[in-house]
């Protein structure tokens, strides 16, 4: 798991205010995490990655606190950043005529995709500040093992097709 292991200090209701939580974050003074996206999200989730323990809702709050512990201490946090680049390069790979993968990568990195797009059933709103693609970012991290070799031989592909490219003077 990516997180520490002291997941039963958070609650699925948080109450961000700083007053009560000791954290200012602007934009952010609730943050609920809805039982029917949480259950979308772990179905998602055994999709991507079927022997990855479900979450709980408790877990996803603990992780959040922390993230958001760490940016009000203004130390980088770069899970979430590192994952969204991650799903940068599975949307390119998705889109790329010239790149095949076999069916059952293409179906996880779909079903990724999907999650993300579909910001009405977000277990964390899109528009959260610091943590507002958490779940999705968590989301990737389980799938990282069935997709790290594809996505490395698919920017070696595109480091090739640019090199090639250049060598032979055509525009990008």
């Amino acid at each position: 798991m990516p997180f520490a292991s002291d997941f039963q200090r958070s609650v699925t209701d948080l109450d961000m205010s700083a007053a009560r939580s000791g954290i200012f974050t602007a934009g952010i003074a609730h943050l609920r995490l809805d039982a029917e996206n949480l259950g979308r999200f772990n179905e998602i989730l055994q999709r991507v990655a079927p022997d990855h323990p479900l979450y709980t809702a408790d877990q996803i709050a603990g992780a959040a606190r922390r993230v958001l512990r760490a940016a009000a201490r203004r130390l980088d946090v770069p899970f979430i950043r590192i994952r969204m680049r991650r799903a940068a390069e599975i949307r390119a790979a998705l889109v790329d005529a010239h790149w095949q993968m076999p069916a059952p990568l293409e179906s996880v990195m779909t079903a990724i995709v999907g999650y993300m797009d579909d910001a009405d059933h977000a277990l964390i709103p899109r528009d959260t500040p610091v943590v507002g693609q958490l779940d999705a970012a968590i989301l990737i991290d389980a799938a990282m093992d069935a997709l790290r070799a594809e996505l490395d031989e698919y920017a070696e592909f595109c480091r090739f097709r640019h090199a090639e490219v250049a060598r032979i003077g055509l525009a990008a």
